[in-house]
């Protein structure tokens, strides 16, 4: 059984059998169900005349709670995309302040780079936010972890740190 058919089993009146058809006939989703309607559901074998609304209901209700949910996660991977590049300038301040006598040299700049280079990836990350939901959230969490530790590092330690940072967030783009 797949995960698709066990989703459609959340809907009361809807078995395994019924969520294979479902799922066969190309509902496969709450939303498609809610869409398809009565007159779409009573075409499908097996299915009660009976039930068809209640599922209907139940389906159109399951839908509009995910979205909810969706809209919500958006907004909290928004706000954590933010902190991140609150996170990304801090670094970089400390690391003018505590680096200053060898921001001529080209270890200095080739971090500068780096800096840019994560910047203009978390922009581009924030744009793809609300159609990589799932992806978007494992890549900030994983570049929020290696940005951690990186106020304390040098200058060789910040840079492979972005590098490892622009990494996680390209991963969301890709």
């Amino acid at each position: 059984m797949t995960d698709i058919q066990k989703e459609l089993q959340k809907i009361r009146g809807i078995g395994e059998v019924l969520a294979k058809r479902l799922a066969e006939a190309g509902h496969d989703t709450f939303e498609k169900i809610a869409e398809a309607g009565e007159e779409g559901l009573r075409a499908i074998k097996g299915m009660n005349p009976r039930s068809v609304a209640a599922i209907v209901a139940q389906a159109a209700e399951l839908a509009k709670g995910r979205a909810e949910d969706r809209d919500r996660r958006v907004e909290e991977l928004k706000a954590a995309a933010l902190t991140l590049r609150d996170q990304v300038e801090g670094i970089a301040r400390s690391v003018r302040e505590r680096f200053a006598d060898e921001l001529e040299k080209k270890t200095a700049r080739r971090v500068e780079k780096e800096f840019l280079k994560v910047v203009t990836t978390l922009e581009k990350v924030e744009g793809k936010i609300g159609r990589r939901v799932k992806r978007a959230g494992k890549g900030l969490a994983k570049a929020e972890k290696r940005l951690a530790g990186l106020a304390d590092t040098g200058l060789k330690g910040v840079e492979r740190g972005l590098r490892r940072t622009r990494k996680a967030l390209k991963r969301v783009l890709a």
